[in-house]
């Protein structure tokens, strides 16, 4: 599934998928300790307690939860 979003450089990856989750969006099953999220800019996987300033994600990336 591919879902288009805008959220602020001061957000915490994690809260946004919360957010997305908590509204039916999107479906998280996996334990934050246990989630994963990749970064197609950057080819590697990044940390969902970071902001998305810190972890470097800008306009246009792709982020696969998984």
């Amino acid at each position: 599934m591919k879902i288009d979003v805008s959220v602020k450089p001061e957000q915490r990856i994690r809260d946004v998928l919360d957010i997305l989750s908590d509204n039916g969006v999107l479906a998280i099953t996996e334990p934050a300790e246990g989630m994963s999220v990749r970064s197609w800019r950057q080819k590697t996987y990044v940390n969902p307690y970071l902001t998305f300033k810190q972890a470097e994600i800008r306009h246009g990336d792709i982020l696969t939860v998984l």
